[in-house]
This record gives C-alpha cells, structure tokens and sequence, in this order.
C-alpha cells in the first residue's frame, strides 16, 4: 500500500519518510496542500495519508474535505498532523474527515501503533468492498431469476392502463390481469412491505397461483383466499402484501372490489370521481385465513377504476409535503377530461417531487369497464 505525506515542513517530511520506509512502506510526500491534492489525482493514488494542517497553497482541512468528496468509492485513511493540541482543533480536524489525529511533536512507538491501526481498518475495508461486490453480482443474478419467474405472456392488458416506477431494478408491487373461460376479467395489484429484492421474492409465488386459478375460472374470493394461505405459511414474519382484486364479468355490467391493505380504489364518471373503496380486509400473508369482503358494483360502460399502491401518493417534495390522494384525484380528472397518457400521472408525481429521491415503488392501474 503507498503512503502520502503533505507536510510543508521539510525536517517533518524527511522524518517521517525515512521511519515509514523504514518499516516497509512505499511513500510519496508532498511539500504542501496542492501539490498533495494533485498526487491524489492518479488512477491508483495512496490510500495511507499523512496530511499537515497549517500549509500553503491549500491547507490540510481543505485537501482532507476535498479528497473526501471525491474517493468515496475506496476512501484513504487520513492521520491528521498538527501542533495544535486543543480539543476544539481536534473536533475540527475529526469532524474535517481525518480518522485519526497525531500532535508533533510524536512518539515514534505511537505512530507506528496508530498506522498499524490504520492499516488494519484499511483492510478490513478491502475484505468488505470485496464482500460487497461478490453480493452485488450475485444480486444480479437473483434479480434476473425473480424477472424470468415473474415475467408472464398471459396478462391481458384489455381495458388496462398502468404505470409502474420500481425504486431498485426489482419492485415490490405486483400487477397481474387475466380472463377466465367465460370472459371474466380478474385484475390483481398488490404492494409487498418494503421495495427492492426481498420485497420482490414472493411476486412469483403470487403470480403462479393467481394465474393458475383466474385462467381456469375460480373466483377471486378463492384466488385470494389461496394466495393469503401461501403468503402466511411461505414468507418470514413481517412480510406481507396488501392487494387490491377486481372481477369484471363477462357483460361488463357488474364488477367486485376487494380491497384488502391497500389505499382507496377510486371510481370514475364523465371524468369526476364516483366513489371511494376502503379497504375491508387485511392485508395477505397476515393471517392463515382472512374473511374477505367485496363489493358488488353495477357499472356503466368508460366507467373506470383506479387502483394505486402508497408510493404514489406518499411522494414527498423538498417541504416533505406528500403528494397525497387529492391531488391524485385532480391529476386523473384532468388525464380523463384531456385524454391524456397514464404516464402523466407518474410525470405530476415527478414534478411534485422536484430534486428529491424516489423512496417507494409507484404503480397505478386503470382498469376500464
């Protein structure tokens, strides 16, 4: 491993080159800030850094705050040397970035006891970015394997629109629609706990046996009823999917709404809101049995129906306000009222959120009568 000294101080530079050479270390030194920060600018630059405080052209606190804004990847090990010996100072060059701070003049027993304890916590950081980095490929690969288990030919995407904005490359919201032999049109969304891959990891399982059941024409009842069963006895505890089911029959003059967990379905008319749906169950994966109730609706034909998962309507701005149901509401009227792409739901949420980050998978079903 190579070793930096920026130290402007020509006695404290030669000292300190020559104990470190000494005891096997390969070192560059410096003589002041900027000449320290231009070394560090190298494809491989020392990961060991011994940077004096008080230098010209760029002192120590400046060039530990700017190496830590840039090697954020594989972060060097900064021992900060300094005179001062207050605790204000030491606050301030901790607090700057350094991870440890030597005052001159140094006991040479010292400081080889604090560099073998840099050294140590360097390659405990090299053990663990290597961990990571088996991990991470090794998501890939699950990741790929949940997509091909999810992904499916038979949804039927007649009188669906939806959107659908993972957070990581694996969502944890499910969107299943089939028809059964008679022409019935089951529609499922559901949103497990949490997003990304361990949240992704029942979406098979709920997929399988929801399209099992709908393309031989069992009723949702059932079909829910079997995917609570092996979300309870299947998934660890705390891992549960609320789920929102609707059942068109085969005329389009009637459809139920379950809805257990999730936020309110909303039914529109002549692009105004009908009426809400609460939910009435719990969500899956809860309890072994859950007693669902569904409500039975007589539609008239473009009557429409939206379901959503929170991710939507918990979009928080840079004022930590959320983008809530109301707005939802007003955004699909005027989508309705311009016949406007469902996308356009997604891009008010986008803008609403403004420069902040997205913190949970969005999806929004449209499902027309």
């Amino acid at each position: 491993m190579k070793l930096l000294i920026a130290d402007d101080d020509a006695t404290s530079r030669m000292l300190l080159e020559a104990m470190t050479t000494k005891w096997g270390y390969e070192c560059v030194v410096a003589e002041d800030g900027q000449a320290g920060w231009e070394m560090m600018q190298v494809d491989e630059p020392p990961c060991f850094l011994f940077i004096d405080w008080e230098m010209p052209r760029m002192d120590g606190i400046e060039l530990i705050k700017r190496i830590r804004e840039k090697h954020t990847h594989i972060p060097p090990y900064i021992i900060l040397l300094t005179a001062r010996n207050k605790t204000d100072d030491i606050v301030e060059g901790l607090d700057s970035g350094a991870n440890d701070y030597v005052v001159k003049p140094f006991n040479h027993a010292e400081l080889r006891a604090r560099i073998d304890v840099g050294f140590r916590f360097l390659n405990l950081q090299a053990d663990l970015t290597h961990v990571q980095s088996r991990l991470s490929r090794e998501r890939v690969v699950v990741e790929k394997i949940i997509a091909k288990m999810q992904a499916t030919t038979q949804f039927d995407s007649t009188n669906v629109r939806y959107l659908n904005s993972p957070v990581e490359s694996t969502s944890g919201d499910v969107l299943f629609s089939a028809r059964g032999p008679d022409n019935t049109q089951y529609t499922m969304l559901g949103d497990f706990t949490g997003h990304g891959l361990v949240a992704a990891l029942g979406g098979p399982m709920a997929s399988a046996t929801f399209y099992a059941m709908a393309l031989k024409g069992l009723p949702i009842s059932e079909i829910a009823a079997e995917i609570n069963r092996k979300m309870f006895h299947r998934l660890p505890t705390g891992l549960f999917l609320a789920a929102i089911f609707f059942e068109v029959n085969a005329d389009r003059s009637k459809i139920q709404v379950w809805n257990c967990g999730m936020e309110d379905v909303l039914s529109f008319r002549d692009q105004q809101l009908l009426k809400k749906y609460s939910s009435t169950s719990l969500a899956l994966g809860i309890l072994d049995s859950i007693a669902f109730e569904a409500e039975l609706v007589d539609v008239q034909a473009n009557d429409r129906f939206y379901a959503y998962s929170d991710g939507i309507t918990e979009t928080e701005n840079t004022q930590a306000e959320h983008f809530g149901q109301g707005r939802l509401i007003s955004e699909i009227s005027e989508m309705l009222t311009v016949d406007a792409d469902i996308h356009n739901l997604e891009d008010a949420a986008l803008t609403f959120r403004g420069t902040g980050d997205q913190s949970d998978d969005i999806t929004v079903l449209e499902l027309t009568c």
